[in-house]
């Protein structure tokens, strides 16, 4: 009674949390703003694996075919026009959501914020690329974030142009959010000029006080070892334990992600081993053991045909059919393997990337999660040894689940036999 009252208690708490956090409008307005950039990572993907093709032999091909080497260039661009300016693209996204969600102008608050950020990292004659680029995300969500909660301030104050009641709204608009929108960029300016005067910019002071142990912390196996347990324990209670997580761990695996792409881009290597392609393709494969133990070993009329039902679901790694059909969600016959599957996937790739016995995957080509497993292993390493490497996984977390999955089973077939006799 003792163990179900803590339980208990112990769900209410997760729960409570969980709301708490799916619930607070700068979390998810950073959620909403890395799924609305993702679409534009696959998309740049293509180009770039025909720029930087592996087999120089089709390289040549092309340009023979078409007289000139300039059709490199051309789908570069899609790069320069996506991941190059991902900064400015999450600054759009992140400050739209928001002004969304404070029903503020969302079109006024969205270009101040845009500005905001290019005054505080600027972007014009002799600056670089990069600073629109990934590596200052962190300080285009902060100026997403804090110049729209400024222009909610000033506008519930009533600093304002207030035009008169015949003037149309889309003609208003402009002219109410001119005192909002000019003390948020003199200020922005006025941020600058105090970094500078100290030797810095908001980029670099973002990146250095919070983005960089922000990144060692969720770019480290410890810290994705953690968040698949913390997901897999929210789930195990019910929670969607995905929509928590990656709205923390998702604009850290970008920027790591799109490191390694701007370094192989430039004739570099990949030296992120944690990145966006190793959280969501070798750290997920954990549930799908259950499924492929209970195909392999399961007695029960129950377990048998539940397999087979989830068994397409998960090649596209969807798990819902065996969370709710076994089930192992508030199952504690499955409770361990559930909670550390997806971790010891994780930890089995990390080794074998710190080993080198996987190429890193580079950011070249991003896919979707629901690529099949084998098929994404071979693609975002471009190698045959990822996919052989998510076999192993597949192999070890089959291998978890076993002993847990044969006691369980044998329990049901008792079951079944029980009412067959009856």
């Amino acid at each position: 009674m003792s163990e179900n009252k803590f339980m208990d208690n112990l769900q209410m708490k997760l729960t409570r949390f969980a709301g708490t956090l799916s619930r607070n409008m700068y979390i998810g307005a950073i959620k909403d703003a890395m799924l609305a950039y993702m679409p534009f990572t696959i998309i740049a993907s293509i180009p770039l694996i025909l720029a930087n093709f592996p087999y120089q032999g089709f390289t040549d091909f092309i340009t023979n075919l078409l007289g000139s080497p300039d059709w490199i260039g051309k789908l570069m661009l899609v790069y320069f026009a996506t991941i190059n300016i991902a900064a400015l693209l999450v600054c759009l996204t992140i400050s739209h959501r928001l002004a969304e969600k404070l029903e503020v102008n969302v079109l006024q608050a969205q270009l101040t914020a845009l500005v905001a950020f290019l005054v505080l990292t600027p972007f014009g004659e002799g600056q670089s690329i990069a600073n629109v680029a990934a590596a200052n995300m962190f300080s285009a969500m902060l100026v997403g974030l804090v110049t729209v909660r400024i222009y909610k301030a000033i506008d519930d104050k009533g600093f304002k142009i207030k035009m008169p009641d015949a003037v149309p709204p889309a003609v208003a608009a402009p002219f109410e959010s001119l005192i909002p929108s000019m003390i948020i960029v003199y200020g922005a300016l006025i941020v600058n000029c105090i970094l500078s005067a100290f030797g810095t910019d908001l980029g670099s002071l973002i990146n250095n006080t919070v983005g960089l142990p922000i990144m060692l912390l969720g770019g480290s196996i410890f810290g994705v070892a953690f968040a698949k347990l913390f997901e897999q324990l929210l789930w195990f209670f019910g929670i969607h334990g995905g929509s928590i997580v990656l709205g923390v761990m998702t604009p850290i695996m970008q920027v790591l992600e799109t490191q390694n792409l701007e370094a192989v881009t430039a004739g570099g290597q990949a030296f992120n081993i944690i990145n966006n392609s190793f959280f969501t393709h070798f750290t997920n494969i954990g549930t799908v053991g259950a499924v492929i133990c209970a195909l392999l070993i399961a007695r029960s009329r129950q377990y048998r045909e539940i397999a087979k039902i989830a068994t397409v679901p998960f090649v596209f790694n969807i798990g819902e059919p065996a969370l709710f059909g076994f089930p192992l969600m508030l199952n504690f016959k499955f409770f361990i393997p559930f909670l550390l599957s997806n971790a010891l996937s994780a930890v089995i790739a990390y080794i074998a990337f710190a080993l080198h016995l996987v190429p890193i995957p580079t950011g070249l080509i991003q896919l979707p999660w629901t690529t099949p497993v084998i098929l994404s292993g071979i693609l975002v390493t471009q190698s045959i040894r990822g996919g052989i490497l998510q076999l192993v996984q597949l192999a070890a977390c089959t291998a978890l689940y076993i002993p847990f999955m044969r006691s369980a089973d044998k329990d049901e077939l008792a079951i079944e036999q029980g009412q067959e006799a009856e």
